[in-house]
């Protein structure tokens, strides 16, 4: 073990991190509001944009995420020009916001569904609209069933991140790869690499359980 190359290595990593975090956020809020988007238009089974959402949905779930990014910067510019001036990592957010919510449009509309009918019905016949009834009364209690599964997305995203090294995005799977190639210390360079991860995963889960918590709290008075 070159622990000199070690301490060298992980601040270099350490430097990348803030890609990875930045790619992250961006990418999971994005993600979520789309999702929402998609969800409610199933849930009212709005026509037209139901079967649009249907479509994309299966070729997001249906295609890995590599393909996905490299048709975005490499594939779709060659038709559209102005698209080239588009950063990679503006690229990899949008690859990252449309590979994720299709997968969490599943966990949105789910929870959606796990609110007995009878809160709804009683809503409407109170007078609210439909509308008022899915922001009152069908969020607020899909959002507790939802956390648990949305945290699995995040953690996707998380992993997803390390992607974006293939369209040229230096976040930290790229920086230990870098470093890795030109002094050859592979092992401790990834070994690093997936510290950090887990890192990162670990604190999550931790924020997870916080906020699980504080629902329980919340719905027990």
């Amino acid at each position: 073990m070159n622990w000199i190359f070690v301490e060298s290595c992980t601040k270099t990593v350490l430097k990348a991190l803030p890609v990875t975090l930045e790619l992250t956020v961006i990418s999971f809020v994005l993600s979520l509001l789309l999702a929402v988007i998609i969800a409610i238009v199933d849930y009212f089974k709005i026509p037209v944009l139901r079967q649009i959402f249907a479509v994309y949905v299966s070729f997001f779930r249906g295609t890995p995420l590599i393909p996905q990014l490299f048709l975005l910067y490499f594939g779709i510019p060659t038709f559209i020009k102005p698209l080239r001036s588009i950063p990679a990592i503006t690229i990899c957010v949008i690859g990252l916001t449309l590979n994720s919510a299709a997968y969490m449009k599943e966990v949105v509309r789910g929870s959606l569904l796990s609110v007995p009918d009878g809160q709804k019905e009683a809503a409407l016949a109170h007078g609210m609209t439909s509308m008022q009834t899915m922001t009152r009364i069908v969020l607020p209690q899909a959002a507790r069933v939802a956390v648990p599964s949305l945290f699995n997305n995040l953690v996707d995203i998380v992993k997803g991140t390390s992607m974006a090294f293939t369209i040229g995005v230096v976040e930290i799977t790229a920086a230990a790869n870098l470093r890795a190639s030109v002094t050859f210390n592979y092992f401790e360079a990834y070994m690093i690499l997936m510290m950090i991860y887990w890192v990162i995963i670990l604190v999550l889960e931790r924020i997870e359980a916080i906020i699980e918590q504080k629902f329980d709290v919340i719905y027990k008075k």
